[in-house]
């Protein structure tokens, strides 16, 4: 029972893995682990710990519960939701978005689960783009090749193109940041500042998946 003891709070103090199984004692601790064998009074198994593989076991009468491939299943869960996201619209709200506008809005509309098209205005601007996202939902991240037009008429000062890495959090956060080449200088850039060839763009929001 000492050797168990030890190898529990061993493991308590893991944090890395490398098997698929979990067991979880009667103390509620959890083991993540591959189980290489088993018979009537154990479960053998194999765990890491500063990078090295263990080889262990634990007594059947101190396991509460086991769930073999416990890890794949998450991933499985994970991918199944991905994969059956019904999202196919994107409305996203925030600062210099909208085409670089002070304040705007952004649509994005899915073609595919990872490539969607976005048209947005605010003021004063506006924008287009084309994304692919990294993963099979318009939740993700995405690389984006984006087109700003940032003010109309006499408060017109520059058009831009360029690609920008454009970052989505499972929920609502988003934040962008890329390059604009100058396509068009307007008649409200400043006369007296040169404009240099390649700017900085980014914006920051909140953003709202649409079906």
């Amino acid at each position: 029972m000492k050797k168990i003891s030890i190898f529990i709070l061993l493991l308590s103090l893991a944090s890395l893995s490398i098997g698929q199984d979990l067991i979880i004692n009667k103390s509620g601790k959890r083991i993540v682990c591959n189980i290489t064998k088993e018979d009537s009074l154990n479960i053998y198994f194999i765990f890491q710990w500063n990078n090295n593989q263990i080889n262990s076991f634990i007594i059947r009468n101190e396991i509460k519960t086991i769930r073999y491939d416990y890890m794949q299943k998450r991933r499985d869960k994970n991918d199944s939701l991905r994969l059956n996201d019904t999202y196919n619209k994107c409305i996203t709200y925030g600062v210099l978005n909208g085409g670089g506008s002070l304040l705007g809005m952004d649509l994005e509309i899915g073609l595919t689960k990872s490539i969607g098209i976005q048209a947005g205005a605010g003021f004063v601007g506006m924008g287009a783009g084309l994304n692919f996202h990294f993963k099979p939902t318009l939740r993700s991240s995405f690389l984006s090749f984006q087109y700003w037009h940032q003010g109309i008429l006499d408060s017109y000062s520059q058009s831009l193109l360029g690609p920008s890495i454009v970052f989505r959090a499972k929920k609502v956060f988003t934040a962008q940041i890329g390059l604009g080449f100058v396509l068009e200088k307007g008649p409200a850039w400043p006369e007296t500042m040169e404009q240099p060839p390649v700017m900085l763009t980014y914006s920051i929001g909140i953003y709202f998946p649409q079906k």
